[in-house]
Formats: structure tokens, C-alpha cells, sequence
């Protein structure tokens, strides 16, 4: 992420572009409290789950309001590429920080743990 010169703290929304590796489990299907969340899919292909599962290709985006339970993972055999954004910055940010450094690529994500972490960004394991 880039910020402008002067900015002390990202305000409003922040936006990432993110590599999704292939054969990601993906987050535990969750919600969050305190943000909004938007996957826009620049290349590549990613299993979107919602109220069902689907399959979402470039050009596709999906959004998940406050409250929404939602998900993804990568199954196929190449990377894809997406843009997320949050809005408000400050807490998704900070979610972002710690689930990235939680999940590990080819590695189940452990429940007891995400569970923990989710609670501490007002997020919820929603199966």
C-alpha cells in the first residue's frame, strides 16, 4: 500500500493489491463488525463463498457489508491477483496485518487460533 506524503494514517478506505497463491485454503468463512469488505479479481480464478460458492474470474468482485458472512479460497493451479478494499481503513488494516501473518500458504488455518484473531478485529468464524 502507498501512502501520500503527509499522511500520518490512512483515512477513509485503503485499498492493497494482494497475490492469492494457488491451492490457498482461504480464510474460515467469517464476517466483520467494524468494516466493509470489496475483492476485486484482476487475473486469475478464486472460489467465492457467500451464501453459496462460486466461482469469480477477472473483472468479477464481490463484496461482503458489515455483518455479511464470506470467504475465498484459490483451488486451481495458478495465482491470482486481487484488489481489496475496506472501508473504514484504520481497523481493516490492522485485521489484514495479523490474518496475514496467521495464514500460512498449503497450511489449514488451526480454528482455535483464527477464532482468537478474529475476536480481537470484532470479526466472527461464521461455518
Amino acid at each position: 500500500m502507498h501512502v501520500l506524503a503527509g499522511m500520518t494514517e490512512p483515512a477513509g478506505f485503503a485499498a492493497m493489491e494482494i497475490t492469492v497463491p494457488a491451492y490457498f485454503a482461504g480464510p474460515i468463512p467469517h464476517s466483520h463488525d467494524d468494516f466493509d469488505e470489496a475483492i476485486y479479481v484482476l487475473d486469475g480464478q478464486l472460489r467465492v463463498i457467500g451464501d453459496q460458492a462460486l466461482e469469480a474470474g477477472p473483472g468479477a468482485m464481490f463484496t461482503a457489508p458489515r455483518g455479511h458472512r464470506h470467504g475465498f479460497s484459490n483451488p486451481h493451479d495458478a495465482a491470482a491477483r486481487v484488489l481489496g478494499i475496506w472501508v473504514p481503513a484504520a481497523p481493516a488494516l490492522a485485521f489484514m496485518q495479523d490474518i496475514g501473518a496467521a495464514l500460512v500458504p498449503g497450511v489449514p488455518p488451526d480454528p482455535a487460533q483464527m477464532r482468537k484473531l478474529y475476536a480481537r478485529h470484532a470479526s466472527r468464524i461464521l461455518p
